[in-house]
């Protein structure tokens, strides 16, 4: 079932199937092991994690990628993201008026993260957003808007400090 941005989803009846099973070993191995970068990336493929070009991807130690829809996530080329970075694709939504049998509702949506692009350690996206190509995002901030190309952002929610500056021939050659 694919919800589109904006609709609930109801978790409260969690299916077991063995595509998400699989997905949970996956997730545990690429977090908790001693596997290198280079293991991790296939294991959250596995997962159903969408990388434009997974040779080019680092992936730090104890990232979590939400296994409830990890095929919501698409990270492009060059993307650095390290140790403890939590990235989700479901949301509570605080607005909603529980009911007897539903005390919360949750909605899903797209994470995209672009092209070169650095995620610093304990990083949280925590709503559906598009992180542009080039950006940093600072350690211990919360994503929870979209992020220009080339922003520096840090802090909770996370908020542009500055611009990330390029050799305009590099520029060029590498930005679509």
């Amino acid at each position: 079932m694919h919800l589109a941005m904006g609709e609930a989803m109801n978790t409260s009846k969690r299916i077991k199937s063995p595509r998400r099973i699989v997905g949970k070993i996956c997730q545990s191995l690429a977090r908790f092991s001693l596997a290198p970068s280079f293991l991790r990336v296939p294991l959250y493929r596995m997962l159903g994690v969408n990388f434009l070009n997974p040779k080019t991807v680092f992936i730090g130690e104890d990232v979590y990628f939400d296994d409830s829809r990890p095929d919501l996530v698409t990270v492009g080329s060059w993307v650095r993201i390290t140790t403890g970075a939590k990235i989700f694709t479901h949301f509570f939504d605080a607005k909603f008026i529980p009911e007897k049998d539903r005390p919360f509702r949750f909605y899903e949506g797209e994470v995209k993260i672009g092209s070169y692009v650095f995620i610093g350690a304990n990083v949280v996206i925590a709503k559906p957003v598009v992180i542009g190509d080039w950006a940093v995002i600072g350690a211990n901030s919360v994503v929870a808007s979209d992020v220009s190309p080339f922003a520096i952002m840090v802090g909770s929610p996370a908020r542009q400090v500055g611009t990330r500056m390029l050799d305009p021939h590099l520029q060029e050659n590498t930005v679509n």
